[in-house]
């Protein structure tokens, strides 16, 4: 089975020689503690049946880790402020192009261009696999999970630099891309030898997962990286200050936490 990390870097090693590829596969290239760490949690998860309340405390704090619609709103808002504010733009037209670029993320995600909402699928998978949506309530949120959405949202949408949420927004989307082709093979054996689904059964319920796979996140991933070059056009990115590999790593620490609590409790 390949690994997580391997689906992330068959994807950067095609990478045209823009800034961002050379840090982007040094920082997805190391980090081996933290994909092990994120790798054993999905196969402790999957691994057998478990009780309601693991699965609630599951689905509440994995479901913190994936959602990335209202942040790449959040950083929409960003940039139309600036012109809302008079600030100094180099080039609007690239600052539109910007928008036009990080807005095509989000399409899927909010049934822009597709049917469903992709928080409906979620919902729908979490809930047929627990049995009920209890999930949502935040009792069952793990605090580790709930510090990875406070830095993601702090990195999108409160750092000075708007360019940091960009990069985070990019981390976000390629490693995704990774997350979901690992999991699925998993999830599927999990929900036909352990809860009894069906085939058909298990393609509905892992709509969600299976939406993502294939192309859907490396395109937003590719958008994500178009954004980022309009966005040097229209207002300039300090690139010695952005430390994307920074960024790329402290992303895999709090996620691997995320999965390495959740571990535990899969044991427990």
């Amino acid at each position: 089975m390949e690994s997580l990390n391997s689906h992330i870097l068959h994807v950067l090693k095609d990478l045209p020689d823009v800034p961002v590829r050379a840090p982007l596969l040094k920082a997805f290239g190391s980090h081996a503690a933290e994909f092990a760490a994120i790798e054993d949690g999905f196969r402790s998860l999957t691994s057998r049946r478990h009780d309601t309340k693991t699965l609630r405390r599951f689905f509440a704090s994995w479901s913190q880790t994936n959602n990335s619609a209202m942040t790449v709103a959040g950083i929409s808002n960003r940039l139309t402020l600036k012109l809302h504010r008079g600030e100094p733009v180099r080039d609007p037209l690239a600052l539109l192009e910007t928008l036009t670029a990080l807005h095509r993320i989000s399409d899927e995600d909010l049934a822009v261009t597709h049917k469903v909402l992709h928080s409906e699928m979620f919902y729908n998978m979490a809930t047929g696999i627990v049995g009920d949506d209890e999930w949502l309530l935040h009792r069952y949120l793990d605090p580790s999970a709930v510090e990875f959405k406070v830095w993601k949202d702090h990195m999108s949408l409160r750092e000075a630099d708007v360019a940091l949420g960009l990069m985070t927004t990019l981390s976000h989307e390629i490693y995704t891309h990774g997350e979901v082709e690992f999991i699925l093979p998993l999830f599927t054996q999990w929900l036909i030898g352990h809860y009894d689904f069906s085939e058909e059964d298990t393609l509905r319920t892992l709509t969600w997962i299976r939406v993502h796979c294939g192309g859907t996140e490396k395109r937003h991933f590719f958008h994500a990286l178009d954004t980022v070059a309009h966005y040097d056009r229209a207002v300039g990115i300090d690139w010695e200050s952005c430390d994307l590999e920074g960024i790329v790593a402290q992303y895999l620490r709090k996620k691997s936490a995320v999965l390495q609590a959740l571990f535990s409790v899969c044991h427990a």
